[in-house]
């Protein structure tokens, strides 16, 4: 038999108990909706069912992940608030712990990928109209701008209910 094959038939990633592939898995589905990879859900998922923090060593042999895909996501989660850097005295490495409090998580992402996406449109938007030559084409480009509007909209609302 194969090493592919033996793979096959060990538990996808063993170093985690049932519970945590689980909650591994939602994290790594939202991650999907929100356009992210794979690896940014598996690491805070990871961090945040660890009852300590892990390094990325330790996150590596959890997840079997690469290092780069592990530093990429813990940069990323950083920036997003989703998890903070713990320091141990006589430790030449970094330790993350998950910031629990999912309110702050779903606040970092509104900023860092909500609010520069509707920017974006807003400038693709502004040159489509530029282009457009007839009514069907600028009507459709209208309610593109109307839908946009209409979401952005939704932001204050949103940024109060997350505190």
């Amino acid at each position: 038999m194969s090493k592919k094959n033996d793979r096959k038939s060990e538990a996808p990633l063993p170093a985690l108990e049932a519970w945590e592939l689980a909650v591994v898995e939602v994290f790594c589905r939202g991650a999907a909706m929100l356009g992210l990879r794979k690896s940014v859900g598996m690491v805070y998922g990871a961090l945040y069912c660890a009852d300590e923090p892990l390094a990325i060593t330790d996150l590596q042999e959890k997840l079997l992940l690469s290092r780069g895909a592990c530093v990429e996501a813990t940069q990323l989660l950083r920036r997003f608030g989703a998890i903070r850097v713990v320091i141990r005295l006589g430790e030449r490495k970094d330790f993350f712990e998950a910031e629990t409090d999912l309110k702050k998580f779903a606040a970092g992402a509104l900023h860092e990928i909500l609010l520069p996406a509707l920017e974006k449109t807003s400038l693709r938007l502004d040159h489509a109209s530029k282009l457009a030559r007839g009514n069907a084409a600028k009507t459709k480009i209208a309610k593109l701008r109307a839908a946009k509007d209409a979401l952005a909209s939704l932001v204050p609302a949103v940024e109060k209910i997350l505190g």
